[in-house]
């Protein structure tokens, strides 16, 4: 049931990547579920693996905060203006934890429209789900699917992808002792997943990740679970068309 509610949502966008992207200039503003094990740098190392005749360039902007935090900080804007980004990812849309409140959405908005404005493509991080909460994911990704809908954006299927791997691997661990971050397996997961949604390329192709401390066949069991949110509709097309 929570897959196919997630399968419905991801309908509802249709994205695709930019045609002939050659290289890749990739901006980070979050908060540390977009930092933790170095996410950030496994995407770049992903890609260049993929693309090793591409210049790939992945950077964070300072400090972690929610994206309603960083409209007026004067430091996340220089950052966006800093460099002719291809692609920026945003995370760190606030939301009820409980799910009883609503959280204005307004900063999100802005920030695509930003990034758009700077000729880049806005890519939507949803996080996943907290451990055991079954119902946060869906609930999380369709937030995001609202946002984009008013402000066409990708959205990256982080969490349908962690709940493959925790339906058919209930003993594989994805998150950190705090039952909140990622440890280095859902690290590993969700930049597969942002991979995908940058370059329109299935992980399923990608050989196991050098230098990785996640086992070869673990590493498999998360391509496998990536590809089947790559399945579904979740590129850039209708991000980058309004560029």
């Amino acid at each position: 049931m929570r897959i196919a509610i997630l399968c419905s949502a991801l309908l509802a966008l249709s994205c695709n990547v930019l045609a002939g992207q050659d290289d890749f200039r990739i901006l980070f503003i979050g908060n540390s579920h977009s930092s933790g094990n170095d996410l950030p740098k496994l995407v770049a190392r992903l890609i260049q693996q993929e693309f090793p005749q591409a210049e790939v360039d992945v950077d964070t902007a300072a400090r972690w905060a929610f994206l309603a935090e960083r409209l007026d900080d004067n430091v996340t804007q220089k950052k966006l203006d800093s460099k002719p980004w291809t692609h920026v990812v945003l995370q760190a849309q606030k939301y009820s934890s409980s799910g009883l409140y609503d959280y204005p959405t307004d900063a999100a908005e802005e920030w695509i429209r930003r990034v758009r404005a700077r000729g880049a493509t806005p890519v939507l991080f949803p996080e996943w789900p907290r451990k055991d909460n079954t119902e946060e994911g869906p609930r999380i990704f369709g937030l995001h699917m609202s946002i984009a809908s008013r402000e066409p954006a990708c959205v990256a299927p982080v969490g349908f992808a962690w709940q493959t791997v925790l339906d058919a691997h209930p003993d594989l661990k994805l998150h950190a002792a705090d039952g909140n971050h990622s440890n280095r397996n859902g690290a590993l997961l969700t930049a597969y997943v942002l991979y995908q949604t940058i370059t329109g390329e299935p992980a399923i192709g990608l050989a196991d990740t050098r230098k990785s401390k996640v086992d070869g066949d673990i590493q498999q069991i998360l391509r496998a679970a990536a590809s089947e949110a790559h399945r579904l509709p979740n590129g850039c097309t209708d991000a980058a068309s309004q560029n």
